[in-house]
């Protein structure tokens, strides 16, 4: 059996040690993966996102690999910075990038969202947003989510802070319920990495049993 694993990841200045915690927890997902019986084969991808006023490094997309080295290199140079003043960020624009801009080909099909703030527009109850009346380039939560639904494509949410809670309710409003994982920041990094290990694979087992029914 094989699964399209991609993380989608706020990458702007706080998140630093998340975006380590996925580079440093992936080869142990995909060692486990291959011991089970039957053996899932993973091919992983990226695809980063920061805000508007972040370009040209707005999005990130590394397509996905079977090689652990490659994404934990290319994870290694992405920048955890920008964000710009407000809270929201560019989670639609991150979003739509690993939907339309990934190769996925497997039958299996994992996102796993990460990040600690929602998107802009005033449904997502932001105090402060730059952009009250949503995506500047016309991106809304309705179609990125129903694109990915029907591209078949699983998706998985990483929490962090409080500041996502409507988000999730927004989006479960759209595609029905999903999984939200507790990756809120542990004392230690390998407590973190752990997190990121437990909600990949739960997420993968998932997708897995989902397919099956």
């Amino acid at each position: 059996m094989e699964v399209d694993l991609c993380f989608v990841m706020d990458c702007t200045g706080s998140m630093g040690e998340y975006i380590e915690g996925a580079k440093d927890a992936i080869e142990k997902v995909v060692e486990y993966m291959a011991k089970l019986e039957p053996a899932i084969k993973i091919r992983v991808g990226f695809c980063g996102y920061r805000d508007h006023c972040d370009n040209p490094i707005r999005l990130q997309v590394f397509d996905f690999t079977y090689s652990c080295g490659e994404f934990k290199n290319y994870l290694s140079n992405v920048p955890a910075r920008g964000g710009g003043g407000d809270g929201p960020e560019d989670v639609l624009g991150g979003l739509n990038a690993a939907v339309t801009k990934m190769t996925w080909r497997n039958t299996t099909r994992v996102l796993l969202h990460i990040g600690d703030y929602p998107p802009h527009g005033h449904q997502f109850d932001n105090p402060e947003d730059d952009y009250p009346g949503g995506d500047p380039y016309g991106l809304t939560e309705e179609q990125v989510l129903r694109e990915m639904r029907s591209a078949e494509i699983h998706y998985f949410f990483g929490k962090i802070t409080e500041y996502t809670d409507t988000m999730i309710k927004v989006f479960q409003s759209i595609i029905g319920e999903f999984p939200v994982f507790d990756i809120m920041s542990t004392p230690d990094p390998e407590g973190l990495v752990e997190k990121f290990f437990d909600a990949a694979c739960s997420a993968i087992n998932t997708a897995i049993t989902l397919r099956g029914e």
